[in-house]
């Protein structure tokens, strides 16, 4: 993403938060918006070798998920992610990396219903394709969709009214196909932190 959208995605959240009626708890909100960033590291074997789909490097995360809360415990999420993952380990030159763009959709479960910080775990799928621009070997494009699952845990911290902090640890695994039949074992985990907006 440029970095000169930020500040359009800044403005429009801050507008977004201003117009929100401030009553009732995010927490018990049926629908809530969640921004998130943060870091994301890859693991064996994606992390080792020097082959085409292998040597990657610690990098960034971004997304945003929906979540539909019912009566219960139980939350529906919904959202995209990407993942960005330079590839030094493997020879690439400045700038070569692995760029996974995809969706998660899954459930994520309360451990505790009461309070303002509550706990909880997640499990769900996720779909990925993968750039892989300056990598060594590959061919240029976007490698065919990998279908995995990912698990996580993390608290909700309520803060005011319709906001709160939602940050979580989660790992993951997929396969694809890189462009040039080269098989990607994508394999990392995930450590964000989520502004989220209630509705």
């Amino acid at each position: 993403m440029p970095r000169s959208a930020w500040p359009q995605i800044f403005s429009l959240g801050l507008a977004l938060l201003l117009t929100v009626p401030r009553d009732g708890h995010a927490q018990a909100a049926p629908l809530v918006i969640e921004v998130r960033v943060g870091a994301t590291a890859p693991v064996t074997p994606f992390a080792s070798g020097s082959r085409v789909g292998e040597g990657a490097s610690p990098g960034v995360s971004f997304g945003v998920d929906l979540a539909f809360s019912g009566s219960g415990r139980r939350t529906f999420y919904a959202g995209f992610s990407q993942h960005r993952f330079p590839c030094g380990d493997a020879g690439c030159p400045a700038g070569g990396r692995y760029v996974a763009t995809g969706f998660q959709s899954g459930f994520r479960f309360n451990l505790s219903t009461r309070g303002s910080v509550i706990p909880w775990l997640r499990a769900g799928v996720i779909t990925t394709r993968v750039e892989s621009p300056g990598v060594p070997g590959s061919v240029d494009g976007v490698s065919a969709l990998g279908v995995g699952g990912e698990v996580g845990a993390g608290v909700y911290i309520g803060v005011f009214r319709v906001i709160a902090f939602n940050p979580g640890l989660r790992v993951a695994a997929v396969n694809s196909e890189l462009p040039g039949r080269s098989l990607l074992r994508l394999r990392y985990a995930v450590a964000d932190f989520a502004f989220a907006l209630a509705f």
